[in-house]
């Protein structure tokens, strides 16, 4: 049988195929698979590299915000805002990107400067623009109140790759910008300036009057008129409405009996009592001499005693001319004059000469001629000089002792201060005495003479009384403290004036925080209620007055306004009725208008008016939350 054997043949060719398939395969894997794993490594790693950059700058960002915010006490504008970008620059050193740890000496800072360039770093290293911004994010100069603070962050990296297969650059550059705001806040300020605002100012009343006998003016001083002015006069818990700014209000010493002073002292040229036989000792208006209301650069410069006759005037011995009779009231008095130092060359410390300096007649020896005041050797004005000066001296210095207005205005302005660098805040502000302010110009309708609405002769005024509105657009700080402050000019400081319309005030602030083309739609929103006492007005009653104001507290709380409160009690009667009226339920005895407007409000009570810039300070931090 024939054998059949059989042979496996390979096919030719095959063999070089299959070497030039794998090869194939391979230059593709180096060429093109591993360039674009290794690619994808680096764009995965730059990624990376960048989202750690943009927290590290969030974080520097958020931390120079918060030491802003934080606002330690002291500090300008200035110090503020580089504390804050130092603090930025320390928190972006304190971090790490892919696992390098920052140093100061791997972190550049440049501190807001105009413009900011863009960066190139080196290996490992980062450089910062950190930029101060308004609140419309447009840079501002550093001593400009900021509301944001922008971290622009450079930093550099070596690709851990890097030859012909894959040609990256050496460096790969990561930026990052990150804001830090400062919580939106919309703020109404509700002011007291009524006529107890400066009851604690020391004053001494003195009566000026011509003495026939010795031939010139002297000056005599009621027993007891001196000391702090709520104590000489003794009003009621509620304090008086004698000041010692214009609007004076002078006849309201006269006042007697329950509703009036324990211990009152008649003003010369005051109706009350009826009977008074001292009208028209303030001063003498005698046309045919030509001493007429008004027609002196000062008010009242120049004008002669009531008492004085000028055609007689050593006439007998009498001091009494034309019915005036300057020793008919043991409690009789002419002038209100604050208790101060010498000012150079300026004798304040003696009330006599105060007395003149106030009325202007020490401007010249012609207006001391004409007040009859009689010459530098009277014992009692203790030689002083004439010298232009002395009026502006004396009010100048009266400006900074009415307490506590003064302190208050100190105080409300240092609150403005401190939320205006700690947050992106709009402000307004609302007055009120027998009413509450209705525009920036406002003023008090008590009356508009500066000694008493029964004296023209002591010229007149406007006295402020406005309402700075809320702006969706504007953060009105400006426009506040010069309403606090006034400015050297047009604008007068705050005063005291009359009685106290708390509702009415808090009243139009609720109006304002719900008006939605004055507020903003984030901002969280709140009032700061200060007073020296308790409401006596809408109603001219306390009781209807502190019902009205309760129930404006109840209406803030529907529309989640809170009150802050703070009381000011400087004497203890009125405590109690402050804290029932203010109260927030732990601070104070009573649930009053803090406790009712709800949302966290507190009331602060103070006793003392030097402890008013720490209480508006403890509200402003209440206040500031970062956002």
């Amino acid at each position: 049988m024939a054998s059949i054997s059989m042979e496996r043949r390979r096919p030719k060719g095959r063999s070089k195929k299959g070497v030039t398939t794998m090869a194939l395969v391979l230059l593709i894997a180096f060429f093109v698979v591993l360039p674009l794993a290794l690619l994808g490594f680096e764009i995965g790693r730059y990624m990376l590299m960048q989202e750690e950059l943009h927290s590290v700058a969030d974080a520097s960002a958020l931390a120079g915000t918060a030491a802003m915010a934080s606002s330690p006490s002291g500090y300008t504008y200035t110090q503020l805002e580089q504390l804050a970008m130092q603090v930025a620059a320390q928190t972006f050193q304190q971090n790490s990107i892919l696992g390098n740890s920052f140093s100061a000496s791997t972190v550049s800072a440049n501190y807001n400067p105009q413009p900011p360039q863009p960066q190139n770093p080196t290996q490992d290293h980062a450089i910062l623009n950190i930029i101060l911004l308004d609140q419309n994010g447009n840079q501002v100069a550093v001593g400009t109140p900021a509301a944001q603070i922008q971290v622009q962050a450079y930093y550099a990296e070596r690709p851990v790759f890097t030859s012909k297969i894959l040609p990256v650059g050496n460096l790969m550059t990561a930026v990052a910008f990150s804001n830090g705001g400062l919580p939106q806040m919309d703020v109404m300020m509700c002011f007291d300036v009524s006529g107890s605002m400066d009851d604690q100012t020391p004053v001494t009343l003195v009566r000026r009057y011509w003495d026939p006998v010795q031939n010139k003016v002297v000056y005599a001083q009621p027993a007891s008129a001196s000391g702090v002015l709520y104590n000489v006069c003794g009003p009621p818990i509620t304090g008086t409405s004698l000041n010692c700014l214009p609007p004076e209000n002078l006849s309201f010493a006269s006042y007697p009996g329950a509703s009036g002073n324990t211990h009152p002292f008649t003003w010369s040229e005051s109706p009350y009592p009826g009977s008074n036989t001292m009208h028209g000792l303030h001063s003498l208006i005698d046309p045919p001499n030509g001493y007429v209301a008004g027609s002196m650069p000062t008010p009242e410069q120049g004008l002669p005693p009531g008492n004085f006759n000028p055609t007689n005037p050593g006439n007998g011995g009498s001091f009494v001319y034309n019915g005036c009779d300057p020793n008919s009231d043991a409690t009789g008095w002419t002038d209100m004059i604050v208790n101060m130092s010498n000012q150079g060359a300026f004798q304040l410390s003696n009330p006599y000469v105060c007395a003149e300096a106030s009325r202007g007649n020490l401007e010249s020896a012609a207006a001391f001629q004409r007040s009859q005041g009689g010459n530098t050797t009277n014992a009692q004005l203790g030689g002083a000089p004439v010298s232009p000066g002395y009026y502006a001296a004396y009010w100048n210095q009266v400006a900074q002792l009415v307490n506590p207005m003064y302190q208050a205005r100190q105080a409300a302005t240092g609150f403005f201060d401190l939320i205006n660098v700690s947050a992106n805040a709009h402000f307004g502000f609302e007055t009120f005495a027998d009413t509450a302010g209705t525009s920036a110009t406002g003023t008090w309708s008590g009356t508009n003479k500066n000694e008493d609405s029964n004296y023209a002769v002591g010229g007149t005024g406007s006295f402020p009384l406005p309402l700075i509105s809320l702006s969706q657009g504007a953060t009105n700080y400006s426009a506040v403290t010069q309403a606090i402050n006034g400015n050297g000019s047009n604008i007068l400081p705050l005063t005291a004036t009359g009685q106290t319309d708390i509702a009415d005030a808090l009243h139009e602030c609720i109006t304002e925080l719900s008006n939605p083309a004055l507020v903003r739609p984030n901002a969280k929103k709140a009032i700061v209620l200060f007073t020296d006492g308790v409401p006596n007005q809408p109603g001219g009653t306390t009781a209807a007055g502190t019902a009205a104001a309760l129930a404006e507290a109840s209406t803030a709380n529907t529309r989640g306004i809170p009150i802050y409160c703070i009381g000011l009690s400087q004497n203890a009667a009125i405590r109690p009725q402050e804290d029932a009226l203010l109260g927030d339920g732990q601070n104070g005895t009573g649930h009053g208008i803090a406790y009712i407007s709800g949302h966290n409000a507190v009331y602060i009570s103070v006793q003392n008016a030097s402890q008013l810039t720490q209480a508006f300070q403890t509200i402003a931090r209440s206040l500031v939350v970062l956002q």
